[in-house]
């Protein structure tokens, strides 16, 4: 089912249950919002009221008029929690999960981060170093925005399928919002990490081995949170993808928290 929440496309999946609120990646101007990120996790509606909406500017959610912002995204995240809910958040989606997290931890009965967009919190390690070099070559390095896209989109290890879906004008908005993105500092992620631990908040991150860098990220996150780490094998960036693996992690995590 899919619904508005103001000017916002929300799709809801599951009637009864706890509620959890899914919250995607990527940048403005895809097409691969919510509902396909998080594709795998449908099954999960049989004991789950699932919450998966299409961030601004993504999906079938209207441009913001401002780039992707987890603080702002954070914002109105965390009003989706309403009086309680788990929340799970992807890639740049991880760190707009943690905004809304670290501004209603009371609200927030878990917190699941899938390879969150926090490599800055873990840019002393070689890894991430190597990986953050490869990150501003592709961005600086570009001779369209659409190539851009490509390359980014390709350094992240976004899955064949969705790179192959992107049409020109597609490419071409994903890398004019990319050279506009706001990922938050490192002291705003120690902070909002920090937050969560001192509420009791119940961490888990996933990673999917594939990438040293997301490993190394996965590692300090889960630490600075006090949180716990698992990976789900995964050839690209998306372990919830897996389908039956991540879902029965998800369900059990849910289950202790």
């Amino acid at each position: 089912m899919a619904s508005a929440n103001g000017s916002m496309h929300i799709t809801r999946w599951g009637t009864s249950g706890p509620r959890v609120v899914m919250v995607h990646g990527g940048a403005q101007g895809s097409a691969a919002a919510g509902e396909r990120n998080f594709a795998a996790q449908q099954p999960l509606a049989d004991r789950f009221q699932l919450i998966v909406p299409d961030r601004p500017g993504h999906g079938r959610s209207p441009d913001p008029g401002r780039p992707d912002d987890a603080e702002a995204d954070g914002a109105w995240v965390a009003e989706l929690l309403e009086d309680g809910a788990h929340l799970v958040g992807h890639s740049f989606g991880g760190a707009v999960a943690l905004s809304a997290a670290a501004r209603r931890p009371q609200a927030v009965r878990s917190l699941t981060l899938i390879e969150p967009a926090m490599h800055k919190l873990a840019d002393g390690d070689p890894r991430v170093r190597r990986f953050g070099l490869g990150m501003m070559t592709a961005m600086l390095f570009s001779l369209s925005a659409a190539s851009r896209a490509k390359k980014v989109m390709e350094h992240l290890g976004i899955p064949a399928e969705i790179r192959a879906a992107a049409g020109p004008q597609e490419l071409e908005r994903l890398g004019k919002s990319l050279g506009r993105l706001r990922p938050p500092s490192k002291p705003v992620l120690a902070r909002q990490l920090a937050t969560i631990k001192q509420a009791d908040v119940a961490l888990l991150v996933v990673s999917g081995g594939w990438s040293d860098a997301f490993e190394a990220t996965c590692d300090v996150v889960a630490a600075t949170g006090g949180g716990q780490h698992i990976v789900v094998k995964c050839p690209h960036h998306f372990p919830q993808w897996m389908g039956s693996d991540f879902n029965a992690l998800l369900t059990e995590f849910i289950g202790r928290s």
